[in-house]
C-alpha cells in the first residue's frame, strides 16, 4: 500500500515574500477571508494543512503553497501523527481521532462537537461534520471541509445536489472552532496560472518590475552575482574564438539568459536560486533557444544589409565629390550634417527597435512555456508594444542605475546587471499572467 503524507506549515514565509503580499494571494487562490488567511500565516509552525495524501498529491500541494509564499514541508504519516482514519459506514462506528490542526481553543470546539454527536443535521451528517455525504467515510477535515477518502468538497457537493446551500463566509457556528475554509489546492484547471495574451499594465509597473526583482536579488545576492559574472565570462571566452566566435555568442546568449529566467522562476516558486540555473536553458530547451538566437542573428543581418545598401545609395546620389576615401577631413562635418545621410540611420532604428521588442521576452516564452519560436517573437513584440509607457519608465530607471553602478569602478554593475536580468522575469510574469 502506498504511504501517506501530510503537509505541515513551517510558520514562516518563503524568502522574498512579504506578509501583505501573501495574505491576499492566499485568500484569492483558496477563496478565504483575508482575516482567516492572515490568522493562518501568523498562527505559528506545526499546523497540518493537509493529510492522507499520496506522494504526488503532496508534492503538488507543497508546490502550490510555496508558490503563494508559504514555507511548508512534507512529512510521512505514522501511527502517532496520522489524521482521522477513514471508516466506512456511520461516523459513530469509529472512536474519535485527533484532528490534524491544533488551534488554541480547539479543545472547547471539539467538546462542543462531541456534545452534538447525536444530533442529526439536515444533510444527514453528524454534528462534528466528519461524515462525507458522498462516500460515508469519517474523513472530512475540520480545516478544509474536504473528505480525505474521496476528495469531495462537502459543502460544494451538498450545494450541487440541492441538499444544503454553501455556508455563507461570515457565518460562524462556534467562534472558537477552527476555520472550515478550503485550503486544499484544487486540481489544476487550464485557466489557472496559465499563459495568457499579453496585457497592458499601468505606467507605474515599470518601476514595480524593478522593485519585485530587488526582492529576489536581495534574498540570494551571492548566487545571482556569481551567475551573471559567469554568464559574461563564458560569452567573452566564446567571442574570442576565430571566425565562429561572434556567431556562437549570438546563439548561446539566449540559451544562458533563459537559464537566468528559469532560475528567477524557481526562486519565485521555491525560494532558492543556484548558479547552476544559468545552464538550465541549455539542458531543458537547447534546440528552440538556439533557434531564437539564430533567427535574431538573421534578422539583425538583414537590417544591417538594408542599412548598408541605403548608405551606398546616399553616397551614389551625392556624387564622387562626397567619397569618404578622398574627402578632405574638414568637409566630414558638412557631410555628416547633410539630412540625407541620417536616412539610413533612421531606417536602422525603425527596424532595430521592433526587433529588440520581439527578442526581449522570446527566450522566456520558449524556456518557461514552450512557445514555438516564431510565435514567441510575435508575443514578445505584442507584450512590449502594449506596455510602451511602463517600458519607458523601466528604461529610464535602468539607465540611471547603470550610470550610478558605473561610478564606483564599475563595481555597482555587479548589482545592477543581475537586478535588470531578474526584472525581465518579473515583467514577463506581470504582462503574460493574470
Amino acid at each position: 500500500m502506498e504511504g501517506r503524507y501530510r503537509i505541515l506549515y513551517a510558520g514562516e514565509l518563503m524568502p522574498g515574500h512579504a506578509l501583505q503580499e501573501v495574505v491576499p494571494r492566499l485568500a484569492a487562490k483558496f477563496k478565504l477571508q483575508e482575516d482567516t488567511a492572515r490568522d493562518l500565516i501568523l498562527g505559528g509552525p506545526g499546523r497540518v494543512l493537509k493529510h492522507s495524501l499520496t506522494n504526488g498529491d503532496a508534492q503538488r500541494c507543497r508546490d502550490a503553497l510555496k508558490g503563494i509564499g508559504l514555507k511548508v514541508a512534507i512529512e510521512p504519516e505514522s501511527a502517532t501523527n496520522t489524521a482521522p482514519a477513514t471508516v466506512e459506514g456511520r461516523p459513530d462506528a469509529a472512536p474519535a481521532q485527533p484532528t490534524p490542526l491544533h488551534f488554541g481553543a480547539e479543545a472547547s470546539s471539539r467538546s462542543h462537537n462531541t456534545r452534538q454527536a447525536d444530533t442529526r443535521l439536515e444533510d444527514g451528517s453528524e454534528g462534528g461534520q466528519s461524515r462525507c455525504p458522498k462516500c460515508g467515510a469519517d474523513a472530512v477535515s475540520e480545516l478544509t471541509g474536504i473528505c480525505q477518502a474521496c476528495g469531495v468538497v462537502v459543502e460544494r457537493d451538498l450545494a450541487n445536489r440541492g441538499r444544503r446551500p454553501p455556508r455563507p463566509p461570515n457565518r460562524v457556528d462556534n467562534p472558537f472552532a477552527p476555520s472550515r475554509a478550503d485550503l486544499t489546492p484544487p486540481r489544476a484547471e487550464p485557466e489557472e496560472d496559465a499563459l495568457q495574451a499579453p496585457q497592458s499594465r499601468p505606467v507605474g509597473h515599470g518601476w514595480l518590475w524593478i522593485t519585485e526583482a530587488w526582492k529576489l536579488f536581495k534574498a540570494q545576492p551571492g548566487a545571482w552575482i556569481g551567475a551573471v559574472v559567469l554568464f559574461y565570462i563564458i560569452l567573452i571566452l566564446v567571442s574570442i574564438v576565430p571566425l565562429v566566435g561572434g556567431l556562437a555568442v549570438t546563439i548561446l546568449a539566449p540559451m544562458l539568459s533563459a537559464g537566468l529566467v528559469i532560475g528567477a522562476h524557481q526562486q519565485s516558486r521555491e525560494g532558492r536560486f543556484e548558479i547552476s540555473h544559468l545552464f538550465a536553458g541549455v539542458s531543458q530547451s537547447p534546440g528552440p533557444l538556439a533557434l531564437v538566437g539564430l533567427v535574431y542573428l538573421l534578422l539583425a543581418l538583414g537590417i544591417a544589409l538594408i542599412t548598408g545598401l541605403l548608405f551606398a545609395a546616399v553616397f551614389a546620389s551625392m556624387g564622387s565629390s562626397m567619397d569618404p576615401s578622398t574627402m578632405d577631413p574638414n568637409d566630414i562635418g558638412l557631410f555628416l550634417a547633410n539630412p540625407i545621410v541620417l536616412l539610413p540611420v533612421l531606417v536602422a532604428m525603425l527596424l532595430g527597435v521592433p526587433l529588440a521588442m520581439a527578442m526581449f521576452f522570446a527566450p522566456s516564452l520558449v524556456a518557461l512555456d514552450q512557445i514555438p519560436v516564431f510565435k514567441a517573437f510575435g508575443l514578445s513584440f505584442s507584450g512590449c508594444l502594449k506596455n510602451i509607457l511602463p517600458f519607458l519608465i523601466y528604461g529610464l530607471v535602468a539607465m540611471v542605475l547603470v550610470i550610478l553602478g558605473s561610478l564606483p569602478l564599475m563595481l555597482g554593475l555587479l548589482v545592477v546587471v543581475p537586478l535588470l536580468s531578474i526584472a525581465i522575469y518579473t515583467a514577463y510574469r506581470d504582462i503574460f499572467y493574470a
